[in-house]
């Protein structure tokens, strides 16, 4: 009886001790959690997987204390600590922890811009507008009676909505400063205005970057007969005449506009390019000089804005997705890595590059398949084992004009191509393979879909071959083919042109800009040299 007491205890023990042992020692899965998609009433989404934000970019009207958001998608499974959607006061971000195993905190915050506006009659250069201070401040010539001053333009809330106490043409003696009540939505600020003179003569008082036009304000010359400008890029010789409107008054203002030229691309198509020395681009010195009865009165130089940055254009940092192989939801930069494939796109180094580090890709083959190494702005990710699926395409708030793509390269190895799987490519087993850099400015609504693997190819596309797709126009395009191996080993440091299908249209959609690095141009079609390398670095524009 003793022994048959004894051995269901022992039993009894060393289950409740083996139990103890598998609730102590296994670990939780790690499970990333992320917010996949936001849609609602009167913003767009950008959504930031590395720096888990949400970032809404507010149209100007939408009511940032009431934004309304109708769906919000997270990763399956997960929970969150609070409502994903219904009304949200973004004046302040606005923060959300996701939890399964483990809790991810993800900020949501708007971001709205409001344009602003003050000019007044005589006014010399651009108004001075401070939206925390809530001043506005514009200038006029030393001769100017500030009692007797004109508003001209006055938007201090956004369009539409926007209700201004007292009215802008009550506001006249601006001898000290003149407060305005705006109101919009449930807000009511007070702003103060201010006119004040100035001894310039000749200023800059706007300019549309993305048009490459603006507007210099000259201060007035009475009785003068004839008033002439001329300016030029800084660093050029040849002076261009801008055309002035000269008032009976005396006052007058001078505008500046970009030449085109036309023709045609070895696709057959209509293309345009700028003359860069005509009109302004952004982050450029330009010099002037006024001529007033064929006697120059005035010279002087004047700057243009910035520019727009390509994210993390120089590649410095080794969380980017595209040296990861979590590109489902790339901020900006993605590329193929994957189980199989995963120094498609690697950080790295290499002599000549700016900085402390480059981008390299490298191809690779299995079993006869191609993966050709890759960057591009967009997504990626699998569809089954033998597919790959690009979406090309991502957010992109343009606000000047371009001219060409900058950025450094080093072609290590273009060899010859010994994968030729499918179809469609224009070169073959044997031939020198080629890889290309292109990029394209859109107006897209939706990404561009590709897959690619051992079955033929789905959606190649050029932008250098076609205007449009799908998804909307291809406003620009630019493209570097590179049929050799690169020589010097140093980075070369080069610059691709823009040619433009429309001169006009400012991108409007939801993805407008492509950006695509590929050791092999055909690799979609699994053409190319398996063993290519191609780094890159640098990417910046060229105004």
């Amino acid at each position: 009886m003793r022994r048959s007491f004894l051995i269901p205890l022992l039993l009894g023990a060393l289950a409740a001790w083996c139990g103890s042992c598998i609730e102590n020692n296994l670990p939780y899965p790690v499970v990333e959690l992320a917010v996949l998609s936001c849609e609602g009433e009167g913003f767009t989404a950008e959504i930031d997987a590395k720096n888990r934000t949400v970032v809404l970019r507010l149209d100007e009207t939408t009511d940032i204390s009431r934004v309304r958001i109708t769906d919000m998608r997270i990763t399956a499974e997960a929970r969150a600590s609070a409502p994903l959607t219904g009304e949200f006061d973004l004046r302040t971000p606005q923060f959300i922890t996701l939890s399964l195993y483990q809790d991810y905190e993800w900020e949501l915050r708007a971001e709205q811009r409001i344009e602003r506006r003050f000019a007044v009659e005589g006014q010399i250069g651009a108004a001075e507008i401070d939206s925390e201070r809530r001043t506005a401040t514009a200038h006029v010539g030393m001769d100017a009676d500030l009692r007797a001053v004109r508003i001209t333009d006055l938007k201090l809330g956004p369009e539409g909505i926007t209700t201004l106490n007292p009215a802008p043409e009550e506001l006249t003696d601006f001898s000290s400063v003149r407060y305005v009540y705006v109101t919009y939505h449930d807000f009511e600020e007070r702003w103060a205005l201010y006119v004040r003179q100035t001894e310039l003569v000749v200023a800059l008082s706007a300019a549309d970057l993305w048009r490459n036009t603006g507007t210099l304000s000259i201060a007035s010359q009475p009785g003068a007969e004839t008033v002439t400008l001329e300016y030029r890029r800084s660093g050029t010789e040849e002076w261009r005449a801008a055309d002035v409107t000269l008032a009976e008054d005396g006052t007058c203002s001078a505008r500046i506009a970009p030449r085109w030229s036309e023709q045609t691309n070895a696709a057959g198509l209509t293309v345009h390019t700028i003359d860069p020395t005509t009109g302004l681009f952004a982050g450029r010195t330009y010099e002037y000089r006024l001529t007033v009865d064929g006697t120059v009165t005035d010279e002087g130089t004047f700057e243009t804005p910035a520019g727009d940055p390509i994210p993390q254009g120089g590649m410095e940092e080794a969380g980017m997705s595209c040296f990861t192989q979590q590109n489902a939801d790339a901020a900006f930069w993605a590329s193929g890595n994957n189980t199989f494939a995963g120094g498609l796109c690697q950080w790295s180094t290499f002599p000549g590059m700016e900085g402390a580090h480059c981008a390299k890709m490298a191809a690779t083959s299995a079993a006869g398949v191609l993966a050709a190494g890759n960057l591009l702005s967009g997504i990626f990710y699998k569809d089954g084992l033998t597919k790959g699926v690009v979406e090309f395409g991502q957010p992109y708030d343009w606000t000047a004009r371009p001219t060409a793509l900058h950025l450094k390269y080093y072609a290590e190895k273009i060899g010859i191509v010994d994968v030729d799987m499918h179809d469609g490519a224009p070169i073959g087993a044997g031939q020198q393979d080629v890889a290309r850099i292109f990029v394209a400015i859109v107006d897209w609504n939706g990404r561009h879909k590709v897959t690619s693997g051992t079955a033929a190819p789905t959606g190649t596309w050029d932008p250098e071959q076609s205007r449009t797709t799908d998804e909307g126009a291809v406003i620009a395009y630019g493209s570097l083919s590179i049929g050799a191996s690169s020589e010097g080993g140093q980075m070369i440091d080069t610059a691709i042109p823009l040619f433009y299908y429309d001169a006009e249209t400012k991108p409007s959609g939801r993805y407008s800009i492509v950006l695509s690095c590929a050791t092999s141009a055909y690799g979609d079609f699994m053409v190319g040299c398996k063993s290519n390398v191609l780094y890159v670095d640098d990417f910046s524009w060229v105004y």
